[in-house]
């Protein structure tokens, strides 16, 4: 069985500690100093939705992610693992920021069923349904400040010619409001457990630095 595509492939071996301080966060976040608060999901951060998002950045998301291969004309930073490891970010006063937690395209049909791209709903389903891949966490963490993401965050897109042989795309992402002059913690944190992963569990931390100048 394909083990599941997501952004980055950081496996968790160590206990989950941080899930237990999961469960008592607020899911909307607070408006605090720093900047960075995730945007609701229905925002049209700079003209995209989250589903025009998902299509415009698929391919660099499978592909080998390096920062020559972002998508021209996207108009956020988008946190990502590149090829080099670095997950240090500079960017300068004002930008927005694009986070991809975990993604899957319908070449992991071969494993389980995969959803209608076009329906919001089987989307959604598809990643927190516990028959399906079940999530239990899908938080984003800016200096300290956790957010958990609810259901509608997770968008489907139909994408053609994908580097895994995959045409349509799922994932859950969010926007970030700029951040304030200074350095800057933005972690994101998975943990599947639903269904489709047999009993297993998939999780991961990945915690990125930001430096706005």
């Amino acid at each position: 069985m394909r083990a599941l595509t997501i952004v980055q492939r950081r496996l968790a071996s160590e206990a989950y500690a941080w899930i237990a301080a999961a469960c008592v966060v607020a899911v909307a976040a607070p408006a605090f100093a720093g900047g960075g608060v995730v945007l609701p999901p229905t925002a049209q951060a700079k003209g995209y939705s989250l589903s025009e998002a998902a299509a415009a950045t698929a391919y660099f998301n499978e592909g080998p992610r390096t920062r020559d291969t972002v998508p021209a004309g996207f108009p956020f930073q988008i946190l990502y693992v590149p090829s080099d490891g670095d997950l240090t970010f500079d960017v300068r006063t004002g930008t927005m920021f694009y986070v991809p937690l975990v993604y899957s395209d319908n070449t992991d049909s071969a494993s389980w069923p995969f959803p209608d791209v076009t329906d919001p709903e089987a989307v959604s389903d598809y990643y927190f349904d516990p028959d399906q891949l079940g999530a239990e966490v899908l938080e984003v963490v800016v200096d300290g400040h956790v957010t958990s993401l609810t259901r509608e965050y997770a968008v489907g897109a139909v994408t053609p010619g994908l580097p895994s042989g995959g045409d349509t795309y799922t994932v859950v992402a969010a926007y970030l409001a700029p951040l304030s002059k200074g350095t800057h913690s933005v972690t994101i944190r998975v943990l599947l457990s639903g269904a489709f992963l047999g009993g297993g569990e998939f999780a991961f931390e990945t915690t990125y630095t930001v430096n706005v100048h």
